[in-house]
């Protein structure tokens, strides 16, 4: 209910400032303005307030709160001053009943498209059919983070690297209103039909200041919705429901994967029908007609299309010279505000639009032609049947094409405006790369055969190991966003975290550890934060924030009393935690001197003693502190300090040793607890180490990632 209100309230709000500003031709297009703008406004304000309050406890929360005290205000005052609605006098000759009936059978058509496409069964999991995942799950994955109420303080460089900045506040303004309490898919699909109805509105406005009919304006925005290949018929006959739908010049399956290019499309219109109406205003005022109803062809120029070139010309030339400069800086504002909600489809839906509005105004004027170009009218009539036909024909092909069942996990949760449970829904391997597409056909490999790739069992640029109580292996699978579970043998188990930028999802997983619980900690470099997990991989809580401030988390070690000691080599520190992720102690910072770091890799502590080891390969040394940071004492290391390397160390305490590694030789360096070099250690013939770096120890073996073979190696350490 909140989130409706929230709708109500933006849409309202815009209808009183479009009045002040704007002069409409129907309630149609005042509706559709109102929508566009109300919900475009919105979304600025709610996400620029949440940024604002991100050093707060729920950003999102105070920025709907603050939306909640502001828009009635505003909508109070501006109501008491209210403009009355300017209508474009001397409309298109017509009855609005047909623009109703069309603009109702547009509205349903987008309902069966939109909502057909993406909606919750009986059972509650979300159906999707029609849809390319690499274009649609990472929109979906950022609504579902702010519908949970996280992303703040958000790394926009992060969703441009990933090509979905243009998608970006779509889908935040459907999170929002999940976060109020309409269920997510719900929230998608309510913004995706107001916004393809209100552009399709629009494009009807268009169409009939244009060309002075309102037949024009129907048939054009029938056509752009319906718009469909010839080609498409020669299936009609034989399964032409089960089609490729990717290919073509334009189809409705553009609105099923980029669901936020409506609202740029129909923003792009809007500031185009204030435009038209402006020079139609000037004209009337210079006196270049006899009436105010200019449109861009008369009626006595409908077959003259030097008339049609001339009339484009002057529009282009003409009509923004007598838009006063409050209006300007609005609507140019406005048009450039928008942009961020698409790029190149924009330019491709207003050509198609264009192109419609043309061929409707061809099959108009053609009717009013007498004698032998009767033909012509005939032709185009047949052509125009048969593209809507074939816009009919892949409307249900999107629908009842391939799809999914996504299984859905729900947990309590206090959060937001209203008091509900979570619903997440699990959308894997969303990456538009060929290495995330997942093949389980694909025989299982041994964590120590390993090899490039994503199938089960293989790895690619693996950044981390651990081991549990019991003796399996946890290896970071860093390329694949994931963690992979293997038994002390290395047969695979099970995959953990799903690829992502949300809560609780995983970015560049680096280090983990494991506690006496089983519970798994993740630095992931990528996202800046750390994850606790629970030991089937569900997510516990992910540490950042302010107070943590975390940049380029790398390793991370457990201490006996279940500190949890962080590398945060890009703020140059350790950082030690309660097992509750509060902040103990931090120490470190840039250079050589004692106590300071250059890209520090990797620590470890010492269950007997609680001393801490930092790795500081740059700087050629191990650093011992104690547990509070205090410098105690270095360790020479002269194979490190080259560039480009994860030298690792780990603690064998059974045996009063410290292992550790260099990507550069293919050898463990082994110590004693006290720092005196012992000497190398390999594996046994005929294995080989490729450029080992992360390491873990297990009971009597020592698990060392090969970063140069993407597999474990196994080291059997002596019983003594």
């Amino acid at each position: 209910m909140l989130a409706l209100i929230y709708l109500g309230l933006a849409i309202a709000l815009a209808d009183l400032l479009c009045r002040r500003f704007y002069r409409f031709v129907s309630p149609a297009h005042r509706w559709a303005a109102a929508t566009l703008v109300g919900i475009f406004l919105s979304t600025w304000f709610t996400y620029l307030a949440g940024l604002a309050f991100v050093h707060t406890a729920e950003p999102l929360l105070a920025a709907d709160l603050l939306f909640f005290v502001i828009a009635p205000g505003a909508l109070f005052w501006l109501s008491r001053r209210a403009p009355k609605m300017v209508t474009i006098t001397l409309r298109a000759p017509g009855s609005p009943r047909w623009d109703w009936i069309t603009l109702g059978a547009l509205f349903a058509g987008a309902c069966v498209l939109l909502i057909g496409t993406l909606n919750v069964n009986k059972q509650g999991r979300l159906q999707l059919s029609g849809t390319r995942i690499s274009d649609f799950a990472p929109g979906f994955t950022i609504a579902q983070s702010f519908a949970l109420g996280h992303e703040f303080r958000t790394d926009f460089a992060r969703y441009v690297s990933q090509g979905i900045h243009d998608q970006f506040l779509f889908f935040f303004q459907a999170g929002n209103l999940g976060f109020l309490g309409l269920n997510l898919p719900w929230s998608v699909d309510v913004l995706g039909v107001l916004g393809l109805t209100s552009m399709l509105a629009l494009v009807m406005t268009l169409g009939e200041l244009l060309f002075n009919s309102r037949f024009v304006g129907r048939l054009g925005a029938t056509l752009f919705f319906f718009h469909g290949s010839l080609g498409h018929l020669t299936n009609l006959i034989s399964g032409f429901l089960h089609r490729d739908e990717t290919l073509g010049f334009w189809k409705q399956i553009a609105f099923v994967n980029r669901r936020h290019l409506p609202f740029a499309t129909g923003i792009f219109f809007l500031v185009s029908i204030f435009l038209v109406d402006q020079y139609r205003q000037r004209s009337s005022a210079a006196g270049k007609t006899g009436s105010a109803n200019i449109a861009l062809v008369e009626p006595k120029e409908r077959t003259n299309w030097n008339h049609l070139k001339t009339g484009l010309a002057k529009f282009i030339t003409s009509a923004g010279r007598e838009v006063t400069p409050g209006k300007s800086f609005l609507f140019s504002g406005l048009l450039l505000a928008a942009l961020p909600l698409s790029n190149t489809p924009i330019f491709t839906a207003v050509a198609v639009v264009l192109c419609c509005l043309f061929l409707a105004y061809g099959c108009w004027s053609s009717g009013r032609i007498n004698g032998a170009a009767m033909l012509g009218r005939g032709l185009c009539s047949t052509l125009t049947a048969y593209i809507i036909a074939a816009g009919v024909i892949d409307l249900f092909a999107v629908c009842t094409g391939p799809g999914m069942e996504l299984e859905y996990k729900k947990q309590p949760l206090v959060k937001g405006l209203v008091f509900r449970n979570s619903v997440t829904y699990e959308i894997r391997d969303f990456v538009p790369t060929m290495r995330h597409v997942q093949n389980w056909s694909t025989p299982t490999v041994t964590a120590f055969e390993g090899g490039q790739g994503n199938q089960r069992g293989q790895f690619d640029s693996p950044l981390g190991v651990a081991a549990d109580s019991a003796g399996n292996i946890f290896v970071a699978d860093t390329g694949n966003g994931r963690i992979e579970k293997f038994s002390p043998n290395g047969t695979f188990l099970s995959t953990m975290g799903i690829k992502g930028t949300g809560y609780g999802q995983l970015g560049a997983p680096n280090g983990i550890a494991i506690d006496r619980l089983g519970n798994i900690y993740v630095a992931d470099a990528s996202k800046h934060v750390v994850e606790k997990l629970a030991p089937d991989g569900s997510v516990i809580s992910e540490w950042k924030g302010p107070a943590l401030g975390f940049y380029g988390p790398r390793r991370i070690a457990i201490g006996p009393d279940e500190s949890i000691y962080v590398v945060d080599q890009g703020r140059t520190r350790i950082v030690k935690l309660s097992s509750d992720g509060q902040v103990l102690t931090t120490w470190g910072s840039g250079g050589s001197g004692d106590g300071q770091f250059s890209d520090h890799t990797s620590v470890a502590v010492d269950p007997t003693t609680n001393k801490v080891y930092v790795a500081d390969p740059r700087n050629s040394r191990i650093q011992v502190f104690d547990s509070n940071g205090k410098f105690l004492t270095k360790w020479s290391v002269p194979e490190w300090g080259q560039p480009h390397g994860f030298e690792d160390i780990a603690i064998d305490s059974q045996r009063s040793r410290l292992y550790a590694s260099s990507t550069h030789m293919n050898a463990i360096i082994s110590f004693d607890i006290h720092g005196e070099r012992l000497g190398n250690i390999t594996p046994r013939p005929p294995e080989r180490l490729a450029a080992p770096s992360t390491i873990a120890i297990s009971k009597e073996k020592l698990f060392v990632i090969n970063s140069a073979s993407a597999r474990v190696s196994v080291i059997s350490l002596p019983t003594n």
